[in-house]
């Protein structure tokens, strides 16, 4: 029988939520689940390496505003199952398992908030539920196969998974990624125990395998896998001009700059923003992240409202 993990003692005092579960295409996606059931829910969205984590900083400020909070861990991810099968942890399949999870659990009215992954991936489960979709959030993410006109070109650090000898020996003998990844380039600096909270959900042997997986997602050139998926993403945001949306921005981070920003405001004209944060890098709701929930709640007010 399924046990579902919890949030160990030490960590409690950073992450008191009560963890919740659900089967999504015959894996388990853990999530919590805060405020008032009837309340709009908005879906705080994490990337990699990270997990629900990230967003401790948001739940309180919009709950207490009336908003209902739910952060899942993506599969592969956090609390969530960590299947070692690459093929099982595509930007379809992690699209797949967002629309299930909002299909079960009812949600209209929501709200995306997503960075990183978190953007296309809600998006792309958004774009399935449009019907249901109130408001956007996207922070330091991208929705496009092309920067420039010409292909993406990540920096070379996100290829390392692919490299066969650097993969193997930093990214899963070492953890490189999925073990001070977050901590390592925090502009705020955080406590041993915050870079324990983000690292532990990985310590199992070949748990990071989403963390690997996520990377090889990024489509360089036609064909590569998740190239149709974004393709897919980017000729629907049209259909997103009715819907409120807020672009918020750290101009700091390594892999996202202020360009990525203004490369979204095209595709999405109506977007409010970008806002930008400084002494934030491209984990902001860390960094800033009370800052972060001040603003979206100010913006969902004004907007959609936390009642339904």
């Amino acid at each position: 029988m399924f046990e579902l993990r919890v949030t160990p003692d030490w960590l409690l005092p950073h992450f008191p939520w009560e963890q919740h579960f659900l089967k999504v295409n015959g894996q388990h996606m853990a999530y919590i689940d805060e405020g008032d059931p009837n309340a709009r829910p908005v879906l705080l969205l994490h990337g990699n390496p990270t997990w629900g984590f990230l967003y401790r900083f948001f739940v309180d400020p919009l709950t207490n505003a009336g908003y209902r909070v739910i952060v899942p861990d993506f599969i592969g991810a956090g609390y969530s199952d960590h299947p070692r099968i690459d093929s099982r942890l595509t930007l379809a399949h992690h699209i797949a398992d967002l629309v299930s999870l909002i299909d079960q659990l009812r949600l209209r009215g929501f709200v995306i908030v997503g960075q990183d992954w978190g953007g296309p991936q809600g998006i792309g489960a958004a774009l399935q539920r449009i019907e249901r979709l109130d408001a956007i959030v996207l922070m330091n993410t991208w929705l496009y196969t092309t920067f420039n006109d010409k292909p993406l070109t990540p920096p070379w650090w996100w290829m390392t998974p692919q490299l066969p000898l650097a993969g193997s020996y930093f990214m899963i003998r070492n953890k490189w990624w999925s073990h001070g990844g977050v901590s390592r380039i925090s502009k705020r600096g955080m406590t041993d125990t915050e870079a324990r909270g983000y690292d532990h959900v990985f310590d199992e042997t070949n748990s990071e395998q989403a963390v690997l997986c996520w990377p090889h997602t990024v489509p360089k050139r036609e064909n590569d896998r998740g190239w149709g998926d974004f393709r897919n993403i980017e000729e629907r945001l049209h259909e997103l001009s009715a819907i409120p949306a807020l672009l918020l921005w750290a101009p700091e981070d390594g892999n996202f700059s202020i360009q990525f920003a203004h490369r979204l405001k095209e595709l999405l004209p109506h977007a409010e923003g970008p806002l930008t944060f400084d002494r934030a890098a491209h984990f902001l709701q860390d960094d800033r992240g009370p800052d972060l929930a001040d603003a979206i709640v100010e913006f969902l007010d004004r907007k959609a409202g936390a009642s339904l």
